[in-house]
């Protein structure tokens, strides 16, 4: 609860707009599975009005032929906080919607949950949407686990820090220019003769 204040207070000090919800920070795990990935997120979200605020996010979720329609596992408040709350409104193809209900003077971390069945070499995430609330994020993190008998050919971002099969990758007042896209494949095996 104290952290929770602190950071709101160094926002305020800061500058930051007052004014409406604002979505401070994002952090994301991935793991890449042969034919699937997960995404488990915590997402930062404050509201620096005196008065309650209740506003629809948009969630898009890159899907096609190859990226197939992803199952939400999870849409919940993370830190067990019972003075905000967030609904599931609607899932279609390539997104879904929710409902943020915020009291006043209020920070939340949401937790969002979704699974992916992947036919081709690639996955993506859409993370340059971050940039339409108008601020950079102060802090993403974004952490990709990757199944130990497939092999990366395309990274998202360059210079990970790297611990076994774990790739991480840490921004501090970051506006994404690109999505966190990544190409694969499967090791090739060796034999013994």
């Amino acid at each position: 609860m104290w952290a929770k204040c602190l950071l709101l207070l160094m926002m305020a000090l800061s500058g930051i707009n007052l004014s409406a919800l604002s979505f401070e920070a994002e952090e994301l795990s991935f793991s890449l599975d042969k034919g699937s990935w997960e995404l488990d997120g915590l997402y930062h979200f404050a509201n620096y009005r005196a008065e309650a605020i209740s506003q629809t996010i948009f969630f898009p979720i890159p899907q096609d032929s190859l990226c197939l329609i992803p199952t939400v596992l999870k849409l919940e408040l993370a830190d067990g906080d019972s003075l905000a709350s967030c609904k599931m409104l609607h899932q279609s193809k390539g997104s879904f919607a929710f409902q943020l209900n915020m009291p006043g003077q209020h920070f939340c971390i949401l937790r969002i949950v979704y699974r992916q069945e992947l036919l081709g070499n690639y996955a993506s995430y859409i993370i340059t949407t971050a940039n339409a609330w108008g601020k950079p994020l102060q802090f993403a993190s974004y952490m990709l686990n990757v199944n130990p008998e497939l092999e990366l050919t395309k990274l998202p971002f360059p210079k990970p820090r790297q611990e076994g099969n774990s790739y991480y990758w840490e921004f501090y007042d970051f506006s994404p220019q690109t999505e966190f896209y990544l190409e694969f494949g499967e090791k090739a095996v060796s034999g013994e003769w």
